[in-house]
């Protein structure tokens, strides 16, 4: 009877330690946690002006019902991206209370570019300002293009990747996500 409830147990947990020992490579970063994702960053990542630059407005944060926590920049950035999350959640009206990711922040365009064609041999496609890959729970994007727009975009991604059990086709997925940056894009202000 011990025997097959270790051998059980072991079923269990040793999946899980592979989940969470995949490596996409992203390397040695800096991190900050928050509720819904995990916020790594390379040296030469200004937190502060990343904190900066993410606007979120009065109306955002009544939407969500939160507020932006300036205590820190790390605080700060964290709570935003909660805010943000909340945002792009509510357009889609798919909401993944769940989900816990990463949001993988390079130096600049050029990093970023060199991860990707390291992943995949290739050349970032389209606007190659950012991406997303499920099978890390990831968002990739570098400092430079750090806006609501872009950042929700892939949340948008992130959130479909959980809520379908059966995945629409990219193109659909896409018209999603760009419904999501299209909201937070015009609602700026």
């Amino acid at each position: 009877m011990n025997k097959i409830c270790f051998l059980f147990l072991a079923m269990l947990v040793i999946p899980a330690a592979y989940i969470q020992a995949a490596d996409d490579g992203f390397g040695d970063s800096n991190t900050i946690t928050g509720e819904h994702f995990t916020i790594d960053y390379k040296t030469g990542v200004d937190i502060n002006a990343l904190a900066k630059k993410l606007i979120i407005s009065d109306t955002d944060q009544q939407l969500s019902n939160l507020k932006v926590d300036t205590s820190s920049p790390e605080k700060e950035l964290a709570s935003k991206i909660e805010i943000l999350f909340n945002r792009a959640s509510d357009v889609l009206d798919m909401h993944v209370y769940s989900l816990s990711g990463h949001i993988k922040i390079f130096a600049d365009f050029n990093q970023l570019q060199d991860f990707y064609h390291q992943l995949f041999k290739g050349d970032l496609p389209c606007t190659g300002f950012s991406f997303y890959l499920p099978q890390y729970d990831s968002i990739y994007i570098s400092a430079v293009n750090f806006r609501r727009e872009i950042l929700g975009h892939e949340m948008g991604h992130a959130i479909m990747s959980r809520y379908f059990v059966v995945q629409p086709s990219i193109k659909i997925q896409e018209v999603l996500a760009g419904y999501v940056e299209y909201q937070l894009r015009k609602s700026k202000e």
